[in-house]
């Protein structure tokens, strides 16, 4: 239990990441029209960066979001708070 808590992202460090992670997808949908390998291309660098910044390896968020995933409350919870960043820097955004 200790040895799996150790690999296991802490909430609000998930929430940011996972907001990073869905504007990066919106971003390929949008760019995918324009070309699908240059699209899948970006995204991958977005995830890498992502990853990168937040000092993580794509087995620990894979890890994270299994764990969170077998969890239904916490994982609620955590997209609960991800749309309240989202519609924040939305209302940011629209005020500019």
């Amino acid at each position: 239990e200790d040895k799996i808590k150790e690999t296991i992202l802490p909430q609000a460090v998930f929430v940011t990441i996972l907001k990073e992670m869905h504007l990066a997808e919106a971003t390929f949908e949008l760019n995918k029209a324009k070309g699908i390998e240059n699209a899948k291309s970006e995204l991958a660098s977005s995830y890498f960066d992502i990853y990168k910044k937040n000092q993580i390896s794509e087995e620990n968020f894979k890890k994270t979001l299994n764990y969170y995933s077998e969890n239904p409350e916490k994982l609620n919870q955590i997209y609960t708070n991800v749309l309240e960043e989202l519609t924040n820097e939305r209302s940011k955004l629209d005020q500019q």
